[in-house]
């Protein structure tokens, strides 16, 4: 028989094994609540890091420089002219280049494809990101052309009496033309398009002036089992007064138009449904847009301006002064990138400047990089890889 001094020691041990266990776990969340609070500290630190300055890490000199055109690509910046064009990635070494002979080239990209069309002329210069890539031309001269990223092309060309706006595979030997679409009298003037990412949708805003008054009938074209049923046009809308001057596809499903007064968001691309619009009483200055933003610039007075950013329901993000004077702005992920000839600028998301630096010399272009904190300077004819610090 087991003496109560047995377990008398039975009881201690468990109550100190108790013990030792409710410690050793209050000692764990402890740590793991000062774990936490550090990594809050220094994640919230490093999304709101201001940098004051920058070392060039790599400059590449280029030759007619102020002739060439440049634009933000997936691997570095392309560099584009009349005779043929070329990539660098931020390490200065040429990706891929064309030659060709345009008198008004203008580009378009979508990841890493890229389409260059000389506006006017007939001759298109297709990229896709795995070859060499191809010439192609069509019959009538060229108004606009838009790249989706497995290399498909729109093309809108004027013809006598009215536009048509085409869709091809120039990489597929037997089968280029995927679709054809002939512009009608009554819906008016083409004045701008945009392809999908995937190639399946395209919007075209065309301008009619009806009782002296501008506007525009924006309409949707499908290529997938449902367009086909109706000769690809899924739907149209009128904005009355208004002018429709820009469109740009947030994704495969979602296109977001840009008017005189304001932006209006659309998606379902198969049954288009309008999600949001914004209009404003202020002159706008600029838009930019990405997947998950879409921003305007208002003149704000005082040689200032005001940044607003949306999400793509149409809810307000941020509202940032910033100031006026610039030339160029552009988004990338969760940066916006301005500059003037003088001064870059670079504001995160969440309101925080970034990076703010006046420059002695003429800034051309300003792109973001593909690694953290590294950025295009096109100054002087040079490619400049800069890393703040």
């Amino acid at each position: 028989m087991e003496s109560l001094i047995g377990r008398s020691f039975d009881v201690m041990a468990v109550k100190e094994q108790h013990r030792k266990r409710i410690t050793f776990l209050v000692s764990a969340v402890i740590c793991i609540l000062i774990c936490a609070v550090v990594f809050y500290l220094l994640f919230h630190w490093f999304i709101n890091r201001q940098y004051d300055s920058y070392e060039v890490v790599q400059a590449v000199s280029v030759k007619n420089g102020s002739s060439q055109n440049y634009v933000s690509y997936a691997d570095g910046v392309i560099r584009y002219g009349r005779d043929g064009v070329t990539t660098v990635d931020n390490k200065g070494t040429s990706l891929w280049s064309g030659s060709y002979d345009m008198v008004n080239p203008k580009i378009d990209t979508c990841q890493s494809s890229a389409v260059i069309a000389d506006i006017g002329g007939k001759s298109l210069y297709v990229y896709k990101g795995d070859d060499t890539g191809t010439d192609f031309s069509v019959d009538y001269p060229i108004v606009q052309a838009c790249v989706s990223r497995q290399g498909v092309i729109a093309v809108m060309w004027e013809e006598s009496a009215s536009n048509t706006i085409a869709i091809y595979n120039p990489f597929d030997q037997s089968n280029k033309l995927l679709a054809e679409i002939p512009t009608n009298v009554e819906d008016g003037y083409p004045v701008c398009m945009d392809l999908s990412p995937d190639g399946s949708s395209i919007a075209v805003s065309y301008l009619c002036v009806t009782s002296g008054a501008a506007q525009s009938r924006v309409t949707f074209y499908n290529f997938s089992e449902v367009g086909k049923n109706a000769n690809c046009l899924v739907g149209a809308h009128n904005y009355n007064e208004t002018v429709i001057s820009e469109i740009r596809f947030l994704d495969e499903d979602n296109v977001c138009l840009f008017g005189e007064k304001g932006f209006y968001i659309w998606n379902n691309m198969k049954q288009p449904k309008a999600v949001a619009k914004k209009t404003f009483s202020e002159t706008i200055k600029s838009a930019f847009c990405n997947e998950d933003v879409v921003g305007m610039i208002l003149d704000a007075g005082e040689e200032k301006a005001q940044m607003i950013l949306y999400d793509t329901e149409g809810k307000k993000k941020l509202s940032q002064k910033v100031d006026a004077d610039y030339t160029s702005v552009q988004i990338c992920e969760d940066e916006i990138l301005l500059n003037s000839a003088t001064k870059c600028v670079v504001y995160r998301t969440n309101g925080v400047k970034k990076f703010s630096k006046n420059l002695s010399s003429k800034i051309s272009y300003f792109f973001p990089g593909q690694k953290t904190n590294r950025y295009f300077l096109i100054q002087d004819s040079k490619i400049k890889t800069i890393k703040l610090k």
